[in-house]
């Protein structure tokens, strides 16, 4: 039975496997063994309340305690250094003798997205993505704000990766960030994990970029998603986002944005009382949280939720008289 909880120490070697083995990099975490072992212990202290900048880290565990996913939430996104993106944009060039009246596209590089929740560094199993797993993992970052609510923002956004070729290189970075960064993607992108995004306002231009002269190529793959990324699009459609007119600054993919309390597993989340074990019930299955930061724990159960009590046809660790957050697997894309 899978369970996502806090990341820990212990599980250093299971993220760096899970990074070397996504076909996609996460682009939030970095790949040095010191820095990611780093980045654990802010998410833990982030879980424990002592850091309410840092960046949280949730692991999919299966029964063997093997964690074979991860994904994370930034509360506030540029808590402690502005959140940079290129905003997808438009001036207007006029000629009253020529009669000429042109609209040019152009990016603007901005952090007008600073302060809002980003979901990110999400990855797991290839194997798992086509199963229920998939919508655990993601959807247990929900439950999570669902029971800290005043810990994050009133607007949510998710940048997805961008176009990337058969090297892990970016189109769009060749042809905007390489020629001021003189560093290739992969090279910067680690950097950027590193430091944060304070050094793309060091070399990047603060003025507009006209797409017109960008290599066709290039605008074709503006606010593109890899196709790896198609399930989690997907998803965040379901949810209610919209793609945004921001894109990531380094691979040019789009960023999806929408308000926290019109989503719809949002929206679908109740409280109950506990989890009570009883077999031979008609059941659906549920996601299923208890506890606070560091104890935090998200399961897909099998139940049935009558009044205050969700009847358990699963043998579960969740305990019978916590207050516990429930959710259905299956949701209607549009609730009432």
């Amino acid at each position: 039975m899978w369970q996502v909880k806090p990341v820990t120490a212990q599980d250093l070697p299971a993220l760096e496997s899970l990074m070397n083995l996504n076909p996609l990099r996460l682009s939030t975490l970095p790949t040095e063994r010191d820095q990611l072992a780093e980045r654990i212990a802010v998410a833990e202290s982030g879980f424990a309340g002592l850091d309410d900048k840092a960046t949280l880290l949730f692991g999919l565990h299966e029964d063997n305690g093997n964690m074979v996913g991860v994904c994370g939430i930034q509360p506030y996104a540029g808590a402690d250094e502005p959140f940079y993106s290129y905003r997808i944009d438009e001036l207007v060039h006029a000629s009253r003798h020529l009669k000429i009246h042109q609209r040019q596209p152009v990016l603007y590089l901005s952090h007008e997205l600073t302060g809002l929740t980003s979901l990110c560094s999400f990855t797991m199993l290839e194997k798992l993505r086509s199963t229920a797993a998939f919508d655990l993992l993601t959807r247990s970052r929900l439950m999570y704000i669902a029971a800290h609510r005043e810990h994050f923002a009133d607007e949510l956004i998710c940048e997805i990766q961008g176009i990337w070729d058969d090297e892990g290189q970016s189109i769009f970075w060749k042809s905007v960030g390489e020629l001021f960064f003189g560093l290739d993607f992969i090279t910067a992108d680690n950097q950027c994990a590193l430091h944060g995004k304070t050094i793309i306002a060091e070399l990047l231009p603060p003025y507009p970029i006209y797409t017109t002269l960008l290599p066709e190529a290039v605008r074709k793959a503006l606010a593109e998603p890899h196709p790896r990324t198609e399930r989690t699009v997907k998803w965040l459609q379901q949810e209610g986002l919209a793609k945004s007119r921001y894109i990531d600054p380094f691979d040019g993919g789009p960023t999806y944005r929408g308000e926290i309390c019109k989503m719809n597993s949002i929206r679908a989340i109740r409280n109950v009382s506990g989890v009570h074990q009883q077999d031979g019930l008609d059941s659906q299955q549920w996601l299923v949280s208890q506890g606070q930061g560091t104890d935090f724990i998200c399961m897909l159960v099998e139940g049935t939720l009558i009044d205050d009590m969700l009847l358990s046809s699963t043998q579960t660790i969740l305990s019978d008289n916590t207050p516990t957050l429930v959710m259905p697997l299956e949701l209607q894309h549009d609730i009432d």
